[in-house]
């Protein structure tokens, strides 16, 4: 997980402007904490919301697609995400077998994940200061 963000913290430290970049990735890794960290039973709940009228299915399905193609066409961005997604799912997993609380579980991904980002900001700055 650490090494993850760092690499992605290193190539969002290497845009010229990478604020907006910064505050979406940011708020994407408490997202996915949060996501990861609550029990399955109230995800399953809450996506079993969406399906509940014809309406919300196919606006979802809308949506679906459109995500689809935006996954398509920025598929080195997708890769990105799918690979922090897979490693927070990996810690999400070893954190549940320890018999971490779901408390824990965010606290210590969410610091993890913001930490890897930094150092990966720092280490870049500090190779570009270097060379």
């Amino acid at each position: 997980l650490l090494l993850t963000y760092i690499t992605l913290g290193w190539l969002l430290e290497a845009f010229a402007d990478p604020v907006a970049a910064w505050v979406i990735i940011v708020i994407g890794i408490f997202l996915l904490s949060l996501l990861l960290s609550s029990p399955w039973s109230h995800i399953r709940n809450d996506l079993g919301l969406l399906f509940k009228s014809d309406t919300r299915a196919f606006f979802a399905a809308v949506i679906g697609a459109f995500l689809t193609v935006l996954i398509i066409s920025w598929f080195h961005i997708f890769a990105h995400g799918l690979v922090a997604v897979s490693a927070a799912i990996l810690f999400r997993l070893d954190a549940q077998t320890a018999g971490w609380s779901e408390t824990q579980i965010f606290w210590i991904m969410t610091a993890v994940s913001i930490a890897g980002l930094a150092l990966g900001a720092f280490a870049q700055n500090w190779v570009y200061w270097q060379l």
